[in-house]
């Protein structure tokens, strides 16, 4: 609290005009009494928020240094608000109050028509329920902040304390002592053991520029100006070096016990993430970060008795920061990874770095494998109903036996004649139908996606690409240039138009009819628009079963009509098969062949070795006569017989286990079974896909997509060792896609663990309704 009353505040902001130039007879009026004194000053040439800092709790090069950050800020870009200078050009004054005592005071241009965005007391009492639309616009700023703070860093003349251990959870912490305001032996003994796993935490997460920098470190809604649609970031008498997601976790803190927290940590970290790529082990700490928030306020408490703010704390903060810290210290082994990965995970981020994604809240660590079932380094074992890397199952021997035998016999590239490179063409090319009849080999789905792309190109003489407004194709530069479904640098290109793929399970029936003319209006708008450009069109971008979209159930006719439109303006047809291909959506080889398109070319990748690097292109004999003979093309590593030997041990699986009939019959059974839980389960929009490749659409109470839900399921079936994913535009749609070599009762035990998960959710909900 501020050391001086307000009579004293007034008159001394009285004698602080002059300094900055401020008008004597401008209006001040009081706006804020906590730390600092906060008044807003009205005079002819606008209006300024003048604020007196609490007497000896700064230094000058502490205030200087918060000043010239926010010059620098705001010169950067960031929605900050302009420091006015004073007089003699400082960007603070020391100003008497009559007593002898010299205060810091400094002036900034007021934010016109602006209202905070929140206020962390109503949040706290449940009295606010802002849209998760808010949060996602607070993580968007406060992403942006990050990356123009670790732009600028530690600016000349940096002076501040730092948020770091010592300063959260050290002997002394910067807001004081949170054990001095408990009120018995045992809830100090809970806070100090809390304050030491908080300590192992941010030991293990360490101090490097991915994971700490220089942060607001009081980023709460109150201090997050809206005015006429436009956030605008204040008050950074708080900021210092600490851990990047402290400034999320103090947004957390103040409403973890709301409601709709799940929803609104995902919208915050989803706005985050537009930005900044969350190092997986600092994910893993921001529950300790939040808990850490909550003690610096009790601390705060502890060092002002009898202040207003104070009295709050103790009453409202302190029973759910001592609950907090007991739940904290129980479940600290529990949720905290071991020594091991932790260690592991540290590894990985001075090698590969830390910004490679990792799934689930905790990280697991596997180290072996046999068919559908993972095992982790503590012995546990997960059923796999997610990856398609190993699509005829985890350390197939007969794949791992080819390969092997190979390497031990030769191995060399498509330069010189080799046999069993021949014969995996040969009985490849046998699952797919006239006139596709020739294939490159490559390593990965990015590189035959690369591949495709380049020859149509060729083929057409135009540039022009289509593909949907939530895909992903690969890694290259040219495939960053058209990906919508994740985070890129790139932007893109300009001779690509994304469209948008219609989902019947969205709309009512009586509308499917308008549904699926607009959207073919808006594939002629986009193929006119590449011709008016002068790109044409070379190529349609697609995957068949539309997975990174969320599985959407299309109206009858439209990939028929769309493939019809792009043949009619020139383009080629690539149906990418690293998701849809090899027997995964059932009855059919390809996904293509199910869903009825004759592509150009068929891009393939991940399950076709199994785990071996390898991919391809299927083509046509003209079409590879026409771009082979004017460019030469060959492939040291996909071409060689050890590759060969994964794809025809793969191929010989499928075959020989009957899997592809399989998963079309298996898809039917597990059709059933989502059937029925959405048909119970008020959450689930709808089940979707075929074969082995299943989305299970999550909505929260308005019919909105609930992205947070989906999270929630995801995280519970972990909980019973069953790995799962979840897609979409907005992340809510759960993604089951097994190796095809599950059996049936494996896929029951997923299907009874979702359906357990949903009507848990729904029981959820219903109690905090």
């Amino acid at each position: 609290m501020s050391n001086l009353s307000r009579e004293a505040a007034l008159a001394l902001a009285g004698r602080a005009l002059a300094p900055f130039g401020l008008a004597a007879d401008a209006e001040v009026t009081f706006v804020k009494h906590r730390e600092n004194v906060v008044f807003k000053v009205t005079e002819t040439r606008g209006s300024y928020a003048l604020r007196i800092h609490r007497y000896g709790h700064r230094t000058d090069a502490e205030v200087r240094t918060e000043n010239d950050y926010m010059v620098a800020l705001r010169e950067a870009g960031l929605p900050v608000p302009e420091v006015v200078p004073s007089v003699d050009g400082e960007f603070f004054a020391l100003v008497d109050d009559g007593q002898g005592r010299r205060h810091h005071v400094d002036v900034q241009r007021w934010v016109p028509d602006s209202s905070p965005l929140g206020d962390a007391g109503d949040a706290w009492l449940g009295q606010d329920n802002p849209a998760a639309e808010t949060f996602s616009r607070l993580g968007d700023l406060c992403g942006r902040f990050h990356v123009a703070s670790r732009r600028l860093g530690r600016i000349a003349g940096y002076s501040r304390p730092a948020w770091d251990i010592d300063g959260l959870a050290g002997p002394s912490p910067l807001w004081g002592d949170p054990r001095r305001l408990a009120d018995t032996e045992t809830d100090r003994e809970a806070i100090s053991e809390a304050l030491a796993g908080i300590r192992r935490h941010l030991s293990r997460l360490g101090t490097g520029p991915d994971v700490y920098g220089v942060i607001h470190s009081d980023f709460t809604p109150e201090n997050v100006l809206s005015a006429r649609g436009e956030l605008t970031l204040i008050d950074f008498d708080d900021f210092g070096e600490g851990w990047w997601l402290f400034d999320l976790a103090t947004v957390l803190f103040w409403y973890h016990r709301h409601p709709r927290v799940d929803e609104y940590r995902d919208a915050l970290l989803k706005g985050y993430g537009q930005h900044v790529q969350i190092p997986s082990r600092a994910l893993a700490s921001l529950q300790a970060l939040v808990l850490a928030r909550g003690l610096t306020y009790l601390g705060w408490a502890a060092d002002r008795p009898g202040d207003e703010t104070s009295a709050f704390l103790r009453a409202e903060v302190l029973p759910a920061v001592l609950e907090m810290c007991r739940s904290f210290n129980e479940s600290a082994e529990e949720v905290s990874p071991s020594d091991r990965d932790s260690d592991l995970l540290d590894r990985r981020g001075r090698t590969i770095g830390p910004y490679s994604p990792l799934f689930y809240d905790r990280p697991l660590h596997f180290v072996a494998g046999e068919g559908v079932w993972l095992t982790d380094a503590d012995g546990r074992r997960y059923l796999d109903a997610y990856n398609n890397v190993p699509q005829v199952g985890h350390a197939n021997r007969r794949v791992a036996d080819a390969v092997c035998a190979q390497m031990h016999t030769y191995n060399v590239h498509t330069r010189y004649l080799s046999e069993p490179v021949v014969d995996y063409a040969e009985e490849l090319l046998a699952t797919f139908d006239a006139p596709l009849d020739r294939v490159y080999f490559t390593n990965s789905g990015s590189e035959s996606n690369e591949l495709a792309l380049r020859i149509a190109r060729h083929r057409t003489g135009r540039a022009g690409v289509i593909v949907t407004d939530h895909s992903y194709h690969g890694n290259t530069i040219s495939l960053a240039e058209l990906t919508t479904g994740l985070t890129v640098s790139e932007p893109l290109g300009r001779h690509v138009r994304a469209i948008t793929v219609p989902d019947l399970d969205d709309v009512r029936p009586e509308d499917a009819g308008d549904l699926l003319a607009a959207a073919f209006a808006q594939v002629d708008r986009v193929i006119a628009s590449l011709q008016e450009e002068g790109h044409g069109l070379a190529a349609l971008l697609v995957d068949p079963a539309f997975s990174t979209e969320g599985l959407p159930r299309l109206p009858e006719g439209y990939l028929s009509g769309l493939v019809e439109r792009v043949r009619a303006a020139g383009g080629l047809i690539i149906s990418d098969e690293v998701q849809a291909g090899l027997g995964r959506l059932g009855d059919f080889w390809w996904g293509h062949q199910a869903t009825g398109i004759a592509p150009d070319m068929v891009t393939l990748g991940k399950p076709l070795g199994n785990g071996y690097p390898l991919g391809g292109v299927v083509t046509t004999q003209a079409i590879l006569e026409d771009f082979s003979s004017a460019n030469m093309y060959f492939n040291t590593f996909a071409g060689t017989p050890a590759a060969a030997a994964a794809g025809r041990a793969v191929l010989a699986e499928v075959r020989d286990r009957g899997l592809v009939a399989r998963a079309g019959d298996l898809g039917r059974h597990v059709a059933r079974r989502l059937g029925g839980i959405a048909e119970r389960e008020p959450r689930v929009a709808a089940a979707k896909g075929r074969g082995l490749f299943f989305g299970v659409a999550l909505v929260d109470e308005h019919g909105a997509p609930d992205s947070a839900a989906a999270k929630r399921i995801v995280e519970a079936l972990l909980k019973e060792g069953i790995l799962i994913s979840r897609i979409g535009p907005h992340e809510n749609v759960l993604k089951i896609r097994p190796p095809l070599v599950i059996e049936r009762d494996e896929l029951d035990r997923v299907a009874d663990a979702l359906g357990a998960a949903l009507a848990a959710e729904s029981d959820r909900t219903a109690v905090r309704a």
